[in-house]
């Protein structure tokens, strides 16, 4: 077994990574000091389930990309599977109707049954791009997506409220953006990356930032309640 190189390792290290892990601690930080009333949240749990998995994710992507071993299974496993139905279940706990609930439980047996065929009779392989699987969910997280804001525009209890001011609309808008982009970076992926290089990596750098902006958020999300807390001030109803 070589021996592991930390300085290729740290030399993979930049502003990504360190703002990732950053979050990360953050979230476990803010969440650590909320009551066991405000813990018990369910939006709360996991938009802190999100910004732990993905500093993992990545950070062990980095430790194999750093010591040569192909890491797209890391990707394949992690975003395009588990933080996908996290993002998922938190946009259905932002739902109020128990049959959009219900939809959006069964969109999420659909695509790991999807997923499992994939995989099952070789279409799809852990250590491939992944772009069949990352294009189904991104259209899965758009039409839950589609459902908040319908509820949004449709229901009277979502009317009386200021949507600026609630941590639902905000994430899920940034959840809309990230996914529409990356949908668009998906179907276009091998056509960009054969005739237009230099495009295809000004695109790929839009996912990133999209990344930061969502965790960034989701972490704020957890912030609010501290800040209520402490300073009996709401900027996010969360």
């Amino acid at each position: 077994m070589n021996q592991f190189r930390f300085d290729l390792f740290f030399e993979r290290i930049g502003y990504y990574q360190i703002l990732i892990v950053g979050f990360a601690v953050a979230g476990l930080i803010g969440y650590s000091i909320l009551s066991k009333e405000q813990k018990k949240n369910e939006s709360v749990r996991l938009s802190l389930a999100i910004v732990i998995v993905v500093a993992f994710y990545e950070i062990l992507a980095t430790v194999y990309s750093s010591q040569k071993i192909v890491n797209q299974w890391v990707y394949n496993l992690f975003n395009a599977h588990i933080v996908a139905i996290l993002f998922i279940l938190l946009i259905r706990s932002f739902l109020k109707r128990k049959r959009d609930k219900k939809m959006v439980s069964i969109m999420i047996m659909l695509f790991l049954l999807i997923s499992f065929i994939l995989h099952l009779t070789g279409i799809t392989q852990l250590n491939d791009e992944g772009e069949y699987l990352s294009f189904f969910n991104s259209v899965l997280i758009l039409c839950c997506c589609g459902l908040y804001f319908f509820e949004l525009i449709t229901l009277d209890e979502f009317l009386e409220i200021n949507p600026l001011k609630e941590f639902s609309f905000w994430a899920s808008t940034a959840i809309l953006f990230y996914f529409s982009s990356s949908f668009m970076i998906y179907i276009s992926m091998k056509y960009l990356y054969t005739n237009h290089l230099d495009i295809f990596f000004m695109l790929m750098s839009i996912p990133i930032h999209f990344t930061l902006l969502c965790n960034l958020l989701l972490t704020f999300c957890i912030f609010s309640l501290v800040i209520k807390n402490r300073f009996r001030k709401e900027f996010l109803h969360v």
